[in-house]
């Protein structure tokens, strides 16, 4: 069969396709109407560059008869957060007005919303000009609403300073919070070239592009602010999710959510990252009234707002240095100096207004145990108090390529001439060559992934002992991956035909990687391609040599393609992979890791792997597919990986025969038998998850009968990120609340939890217990007349009452909510294991007599190695146990 019949087939089964005309045609598939995408973000293959919303999530709405104006009842709680009121006590004692025009471009505002008609000023609707720019979606109103809640705490002290600004509504994005690049360029034009000071962007698309750099630049040079959301795509994406455009441009104010002190995990965090603001809040709803939103989207007109506050004190700041102020001004977060997830801090508009010009508050940071922080992307601005005056910054560079670093000086004395620029790799002492770009007022390093100390130092100009401002901005460029040059099949890298992987990158506007494979027999062909960033959509074509090539392009930026042909005919292949952000997209941060799987039939390309010296490695960062068959009775395949930390596997053996059962065993370095799983029922697969400590480890697949007509699929892979628990990290019993949730014998809260120092209760102890132990069905009645049959927990107590768990509960009424204590939990722990207990128990701790009900759990305990006391040789059974304590006591038996 032919590859492209081969294909389609695939398709008619549920894929979808994008067919290329021989090697030269992109593709287009995938694409929704009109070029548009999705309000979660999801960007299309070609064609003009979707922007969306960042998919804010309503939580509560108000009536407009419960809020007329948030400020007139209880101010949201945002405004405290980030110092709004206290800042209009400080405008009020510097006797300034709020004057000029803020701008939102988004779905339109509502126009008839009491809240927002006071601060409302012509704006335009760019869908239809026919039409006023009202909001028919919520988004918009929804950002403006909140600088009209900053508007409105003005009036929390009369005969002060005022609001004066006017809100200008541009409706860019439709009624579904879409739009794409062009309308989205003309929004931020339009509100630049009629007046807006501030224009207010929560929304953004995943790529770059010229449009949106010549509009960034334009806002810049006539003095407008822009601020922009950094987007939500953390918890789908996590370390994958980059910051969105415009907000990663260096010039615009790139905002984050946070929750209180914290980072927040759904908000997009990166190098751009400027500062944060709280991502939930309380704001204006379409059609009168309040809602409770949430997203980054919620952040960055909370940041604008402080600006306005800000530009009101120092009218004749220049945008830079509002920039900067709000940067410096910022209250540090959980993490201390800059970060990626919230930059320097949660936004304080009251530090910004009290804010004085400082040219240099990064000071002391002349070596490199006191650099701060240059981000790739962002800039700074600081001050050489002299020639002398050395000022340092660390650099991270997340891949091999080329850094630079852009430089305008503010001095009058200064002309001409280069300021003193060294680049050290962190542990040498000698700086690396560098390339100077005049034109550019920039200079040039090339660069391996790792930590840089920048050293930055006046040039020689003016008089040696003056002070000289400084702006720096630094960019960084991908070098060429190793297959380069392969932009065409002429000159397509070619593969050994067998089972690899390779790693590349787009470095040039509107690159392709080709490579090419001579299959020599038929056999299965997969190629899977995954990407590091939200900024490729990785797109890839098969074609065999002398056919119409067919590409696959069905997922989303920052997701995985894959092709699989089950019997692709021996012979010549070519495999293109590209950027399907557009048909002629800009040079990106990131990488690509392509897999290509060629097995033939009947064939066990793992082997020999018949023990641990011959085990096939394996690399658990990237979802890796092996392939292998046991093709005799006592065959083992075995397989070795290596952690460089605490790390969380997923071990998966799938695509076994229906008449086989798998065994999967894990060893250490040693060799000592760690786990063993087999499959639950005959063909069943088998998937596990299990935090690992750093070290090197063995896996060995084995089955109950031998099978050489099909292939089994093990995955061993590192998982990103801890499934739902958001309050662990760090916890000393994590890799236990972990292994107790992998079992399904513990689970978290609604709102992403697991609160592992609440105390147990003694229905949800004796549900977990069920869960661990199973003690079987159990029929009849419950005697303890506090529990009704509709209670959540009344199979379980009625299960573990008839196992004889409960018998230490006499009386007609068990408590089911009353904490259990760490004497009961004991005693819960030790039936329900089937423990033997001495009738003369040992008295192991110094407030445990024999005489307790628990000693003799406690000592059957012990004598396992399950519990422990306190320090000072106490156990303290009557304190309640806590749900980490208990999760701890359940994985004992893993």
């Amino acid at each position: 069969m032919k590859i492209g019949a081969m294909l389609r087939m695939l398709a008619g089964a549920g894929c979808s396709l994008a067919i290329a005309l021989g090697v030269l045609a992109s593709a287009a598939g995938g694409m929704s109407p009109a070029g548009k995408t999705a309000i979660a973000g999801e960007m299309p293959r070609a064609g003009p560059a979707a922007v969306s919303v960042l998919g804010s999530r309503t939580a509560e709405v108000r009536s407009a008869a419960a809020v007329q104006s948030l400020a007139q009842a209880m101010q949201p709680d945002f405004l405290g957060a980030i110092g709004v009121p206290e800042a209009w006590k400080l405008l009020d004692g510097y006797g300034a007005n709020v004057t000029g025009t803020i701008a939102v471009v988004d779905t339109g505002v509502d126009l008839k919303h009491p809240g927002l008609i006071p601060y409302l000023t012509d704006g335009v609707n760019l869908l239809d000009a026919s039409k006023p720019p009202q909001d028919d979606n919520g988004h918009g109103t929804a950002v403006a609403g909140i600088i009209a809640e900053i508007a409105d705490a003005s009036k929390q002290t009369p005969g002060g300073a005022d609001w004066e600004m006017k809100i200008m509504p541009v409706k860019a994005l439709d009624r579904n919070g879409e739009g794409d690049e062009a309308n989205l360029a003309a929004g931020i034009r339009y509100a630049v070239e009629h007046g807006a000071n501030i224009v207010v962007l929560s929304l953004g698309l995943r790529r770059d592009t010229p449009e949106m750099r010549s509009v960034a630049a334009l806002a810049e040079s006539k003095g407008v602010l822009l601020v922009a959301a950094s987007g939500n795509d953390g918890a789908e994406f996590g370390a994958r999710a980059a910051v969105q455009y415009p907000a990663a441009y260096p010039t615009v104010l790139a905002i984050a959510g946070s929750d209180g002190s914290n980072a927040q995990n759904r908000s997009t965090s990166g190098p751009e990252v400027d500062a944060a603001a709280p991502w939930r809040v309380e704001t204006l709803l379409l059609g009168g009234g309040s809602t409770i939103m949430e997203g980054s989207s919620m952040s960055a007109p909370q940041a604008a707002g402080a600006a306005a506050l800000l530009r009101a004190r120092h009218p004749d700041w220049p945008v830079a240095q509002l920039r900067e102020t709000i940067r410096r001004t910022a209250e540090e977060t959980a993490l201390k100096g800059w970060d990626r997830y919230t930059g320097y801090g949660r936004v304080r508009a009251d530090l910004a207004v009290k804010a004085e010009a400082a040219a240099d508050w990064r000071e002391p940071n002349e070596n490199r145990l006191s650099a701060g922080a240059f981000p790739l992307g962002a800039e700074l601005f600081a001050s050489w108090s002299s020639s002398a005056d050395v000022d340092g910054y660390i650099v991270d560079v997340p891949y091999d390529g080329e850094l630079s670093v852009a430089w305008r000086i503010h001095d009058p004395a200064y002309v001409s001439g280069a300021p003193n620029l060294q680049l050290f790799p962190m542990a040498a002492s000698q700086a690396l060559a560098s390339t100077m770009l005049t034109e550019a007022s920039a200079v040039r390093w090339e660069v391996k992934k790792g930590q840089y100390y920048l050293r930055t130092a006046k040039g020689q100009w003016g008089d040696a002992g003056s002070p000289a401002d400084y702006r720096l901005e630094s960019a960084f460029a991908m070098a060429p991956d190793a297959m380069e040059p392969n932009q065409s099949a002429l000159t397509a890298h070619t593969l050994e035909p067998r089972s690899q992987k390779w790693t590349g990158s787009f470095n040039l506007q509107g690159d392709e990687d080709w490579v090419a494979v001579d299959l020599p027999r038929t056999g299965k062909l997969r190629i899977r391609v995954d990407t590091d960033t939200t900024r490729i959509d990785p797109a890839v074509l098969l074609q065999r040599a002398g056919e119409t090539g067919e590409e696959m392009d069905v997922n989303a930026d920052g997701k995985g393609e894959e092709i699989v042909i089950p019997e692709a005919e021996a012979g010549k292949y070519y495999i293109r992979i590209r950027n399907a952000v557009s048909s002629n997209p800009e040079a990106v941060i990131g990488t690509y890791t392509a897999q290509l799987e060629y097995i033939t039939p009947y064939e066990d390309l793992q082997e020999p792997n018949d023990g641990p010296l011959t085990a096939t490695p394996l690399t658990i960062d990237q979802p890796e597919i092996r392939s292998g068959l046991i093709d005799r009775a006592k065959d083992a395949d075995w397989f070795r990986f290596q952690t460089d930390g605490t790390k969380r596997i997923r071990f998966r053996l799938s695509s076994l025969p229906a008449s086989v059962s798998g065994t999967l065993k894990l060893y250490d370095q040693s060799l000592v038998l760690l786990r063993s799983w087999s499959s639950a029922d005959k063909g069943e697969p088998i998937d596990v998850k299990l935090g690992t400590a750093p070290g090197t480890y063995y896996i060995a697949v084995t089955a109950d009968a031998a099978f050489r007509d099909s292939y089994y699929e093990l995955i061993v892979q590192q998982e990103e990120a801890d499934p739902g628990f958001n309050d662990i990290a760090g916890h000393w019993a994590a890799e236990q609340i972990r292994a107790a949730a992998d079992e399904g014998w513990m689970t978290g809260y609604t709102d992403g939890s697991f609160r592992p120092n609440r105390p147990l209760t003694r229905a949800e102890a004796i549900v977990m217990a069920v869960r661990a132990f199973r003690p079987g069905s159990a029929g009849g009645g419950l005697r303890f007349s506090d529990i009704s049959q509709s209670s959540w927990a009344y199979n379980s107590i009625l299960e573990a009452d008839e196992a004889k768990w409960l018998s230490g509960y006499a009386g007609p009424r068990l408590e089911p909510n009353r904490q259990i204590t760490r004497g009961e939990a004991a005693i819960l722990f030790a039936k329900a294991a089937g423990l033997s207990l001495s009738a003369v128990p040992k008295q192991l701790f110094t407030d445990v007599p024999s005489a307790h009900p628990a000693a003799g759990s406690l000592e059957a305990l012990a004598s396992k190695g399950w519990i422990n006391g306190y320090a000072d040789g106490s156990f303290r059974p009557a304190k309640p146990i806590s749900r980490a304590e208990w999760a701890v006591m359940l994985t004992q038996l893993l």
